[in-house]
């Protein structure tokens, strides 16, 4: 029997708002202790210059960090970059709790909730770091609880208008958002062709294209840059299977979606046809749009390199199923308190993990020669960038007051990832950066240089290469510079360990040839 706090109807609620409140304080004390990684820097090279979509994303992210920032006043902080996630992930998880409480009640929103704070891909990857997953969660989890409002009231306008909208934003924040039609248009065409006769669902598809619309026009315009880039990453070009890559890919699914959650979850949809609920319909959706997603992304996995943080979105749309499965199975008090506890405490104890790891673990993991140093080991990603940033810029002006530098001598990069030595290395300093490469190295810097060239004398330039990603600095900058000089080699020290090391080289001998969009 449920007792009278259980049965109030703030009880919920209020575990739920406690629950957001108490990881977003959490996640802000993260998003404090660790720098910037390498896809975040780059996601926050996209908020320099607005555009409809760019290289590699729509814009949806680009307007979170501005916004977040307060245009950009506050982007030197990291904390206030990856504000946009941590707000976004507590949207997305009152999103997610009020899409369970219509489909089932408060309890299995509850359920959802935790399951959904649980998964590393929705409390990390798309709650604390800045990535366009942030923003896509926050459309994506309200076009669920739209879809769920349409599945009660079918032919209500304002939920199909709501939903045409959220899931065109969706989209303007990730591709994958595409899915959500692919889903429902699956369930439509197999189980509820009755819908091919509303013209709701013709206004709210009109809604999301026109929304989506920009990505096409700006990719009319630039050769449809975008999905070729994209096609060469999945497009199947062999005909042998990648079995070690397809097994990869599983696990790396099973660990970024939490094995609980991914066994629950497995149970949930094996088991999903004895459930009684009154708006089955939408859980059915649900598991439509999440299962035709994985089936894809575990497709290309046969032959093609795979992400396994792509499969995130496909697991949020099966959380309900699981989450409905929990309230109708389990005991009210164990289940709580089980549930609760181990969600908040896997959470806590993960990322606590990655901040001490991060900031304390003496030197680094891989070790290697001095030219690879640190190879390999991630956790240099987010350490010590702020540091030789420092030492760079001491070196960096000491050059250009000898005279024979000038003023707007800028940096130089090879690839997108240059823009991680952008944010610590010329943002506080006030020194531009460009990208010399081929476009499907640079990505966006190619539309950065149009803009900076002008502030910029490409006379000389410099470069800095980390050990961890150490390269030929003659032959790959060949093209662009007659000269390379060492300039200086910066060693970072973790937790009294050599960690890394950052080797600063001058360019001279510019051979005119900048790369940029005409």
């Amino acid at each position: 029997m449920i007792n009278n706090a259980e049965s109030d109807s703030f009880y919920y609620p209020k575990r739920v708002a406690i629950l957001i409140l108490f990881l977003s304080l959490f996640k802000l004390i993260a998003a404090a202790s660790i720098e910037l990684g390498t896809d975040e820097s780059y996601y926050w090279l996209y908020s320099q210059q607005l555009q409809v979509n760019y290289f590699d994303h729509p814009p949806m992210v680009a307007l979170w960090i501005r916004f977040f920032t307060a245009n950009l006043l506050l982007q030197q902080y990291e904390v206030f970059i990856r504000l946009a996630s941590i707000v976004s992930g507590g949207v997305a998880t009152w999103f997610i709790y009020k899409t369970l409480e219509t489909v089932h009640s408060k309890r299995a929103g509850w359920f959802a909730a935790c399951l959904y704070n649980a998964s590393l891909y929705a409390s990390i990857t798309a709650g604390l770091l800045i990535m366009p997953d942030a923003p896509q969660m926050v459309f994506y989890t309200l076009s669920l609880w739209m879809l769920a409002r349409i599945c009660k009231d079918e032919k209500k306008i304002f939920n199909w208008v709501i939903f045409g909208i959220a899931s065109g934003l969706c989209v303007m924040s990730k591709i994958h958002g595409i899915y959500l039609w692919v889903g429902l248009g699956l369930f439509i065409l197999i189980c509820k062709r009755a819908w091919l006769s509303y013209y709701q669902l013709y206004v709210a598809a009109i809604i999301a294209v026109a929304i989506i619309s920009p990505i096409l026009f700006w990719n009319i315009t630039y050769d449809f840059v975008t999905y070729k880039f994209h096609s060469e990453r999945v497009v199947i070009e062999k005909s042998g299977i990648n079995w070690m890559g397809f097994i990869g890919e599983i696990i790396g699914e099973i660990i970024i979606n939490n094995p609980i959650n991914v066994g629950l979850i497995l149970i949930a949809l094996f088991t999903w046809r004895k459930e009684e609920l009154p708006l089955k319909t939408a859980v059915n959706i649900y598991n439509f749009i999440g299962v035709s997603l994985l089936a894809t992304i575990l497709f290309i996995a046969l032959f093609r390199q795979t992400l396994p943080h792509w499969s995130g979105v496909a697991y949020v749309a099966l959380i309900p199923a699981a989450a409905v499965r929990l309230a109708n199975k389990t005991n009210e008090k164990k289940a709580y308190s089980a549930l609760s506890k181990w969600s908040i405490g896997f959470f806590i104890f993960v990322l606590t993990a990655i901040v001490v790891i991060v900031n304390f673990y003496p030197g680094n993991f891989t070790k290697g020669t001095k030219e690879h140093f640190g190879k390999g080991d991630l956790s240099i990603d987010n350490y010590g960038w702020a540091t030789a940033g420092k030492k760079i810029a001491a070196v960096y002006k000491n050059e250009i007051e000898k005279g024979h530098l000038a003023k707007s001598t800028p940096f130089v990069c090879n690839k997108w990832w240059g823009a991680h030595q952008e944010y610590y290395f010329c943002l506080p300093n006030d020194i531009e950066m460009i990208g010399l490469g081929e476009i499907n190295e640079t990505h966006q810097y190619t539309w950065l240089n149009s803009k900076r060239k002008d502030r910029v004398d490409m006379t000389n330039a410099f470069c800095v290469v980390p050990s961890t990603d150490s390269y030929d600095v003659k032959e790959t900058y060949k093209n662009y510079y007659s000269n390379v000089d060492t300039v200086s080699v910066i060693e970072i020290i973790r937790n009294k360990k050599p960690a890394h090391y950052f080797t600063m080289y001058r360019l001279s001998g510019w051979k005119n040839n900048l790369p940029e969009i005409k």
